[in-house]
């Protein structure tokens, strides 16, 4: 096997193309004469041995290559600006715009946000918690920097760390799956990432359900579902008191993991962002470590 060392400049000129879809709008952000970057692109196409870009007419393609390097190239120039970082002043305001998602333990991202700020006075944050479709919508318009999502399928489009959680069925302590020919289900809007899991879910064994509350306020669901109005999925940040596991031997149908993934846009980043970035990443490592766990002691000898 041919070790191949990607620079980091060749690397950051392509992540800032393809987020900018330019490369003349690219070559304005990295002063760089756009024949540069596009030299710089071909000269990284040339070392990894694919097509990364395809222009066709007015209109730019990354390649299937492509994507899977953006999300390794976002993670290395992270790492680098991190280790750059490290002797550069961070008295600098700065503002960034923030995305958390109302369906996977929003309380805890915005504590760990919060907190960061509160220990800088020098960062300048605005947060927005939605539901994960729309913070995908508003990165991609450009609205937000840095959003922690849930996702379907594949890599999508800036994404840089990601993982996986199950969920898992969950009810008030004294409602089973088998009163009732018709499964009452508490849900987010349609478009959430749960509620597509549950009612696929629920599909696939041709079980019969009617979502009888919905509300993008997660609050208002685990409320809902202490107070005995229907079955949900949650995860281990949003299970509360008063609620159940409810395990698929009551019938219930087993559930794909959920996909979490942090994003941002690195043309956006700068060294604060890639602290804030660093500290919702450990914040989501430290929440499924400590699930997997609890997993470890409640299912052990």
């Amino acid at each position: 096997m041919r070790i191949v060392n990607l620079p980091t400049d060749l690397l950051r000129t392509f992540v800032t193309v393809i987020e900018v879809k330019s490369h003349t709008r690219a070559a304005d952000l990295l002063n760089r004469s756009q024949p540069a970057v596009s030299l710089q692109i071909k000269r990284l196409e040339t070392l990894v041995g694919y097509k990364l870009i395809q222009q066709k007419g007015r209109s730019m393609h990354v390649s299937e290559k492509g994507e899977a390097l953006a999300m390794h190239a976002r993670q290395i120039l992270r790492l680098n600006d991190m280790a750059v970082g490290l002797f550069e002043r961070t008295d600098m305001e700065t503002d960034l715009r923030i995305g958390l998602p109302l369906d996977y333990g929003v309380r805890l991202l915005q504590q760990e946000v919060t907190a960061l700020m509160q220990e800088n006075a020098a960062l300048k944050l605005t947060m927005s918690c939605d539901l994960s479709q729309n913070l995908h919508d508003a990165l991609l318009r450009d609205e937000l920097d840095i959003i922690v999502a849930l996702y379907q399928d594949g890599d999508p489009q800036f994404l840089v760390q990601k993982w996986r959680e199950q969920p898992v069925w969950v009810a008030a302590q004294n409602m089973r799956p088998t009163q009732f020919e018709e499964l009452p289900l508490v849900a987010h809007p349609v478009g959430c990432v749960y509620r597509h899991r549950m009612t696929d879910a629920l599909r696939s064994v041709e079980r019969n359900w009617k979502v009888i509350f919905s509300s993008p306020d997660i609050d208002a669901v685990q409320e809902a579902v202490r107070g005995g109005l229907g079955f949900t999925i949650l995860t281990a940040p949003t299970t509360q008191n008063g609620m159940r596991q409810v395990p698929t031997s009551e019938g219930l149908p087993p559930l794909e993991p959920l996909r979490i993934g942090l994003f941002y846009r690195q043309t956006r980043l700068g060294s604060w962002g890639n602290i804030v970035a660093e500290r919702l990443t450990q914040t989501i490592e430290n929440v499924l470590s400590s699930h997997a766990e609890n997993s470890s002691t409640h299912n052990g000898p």
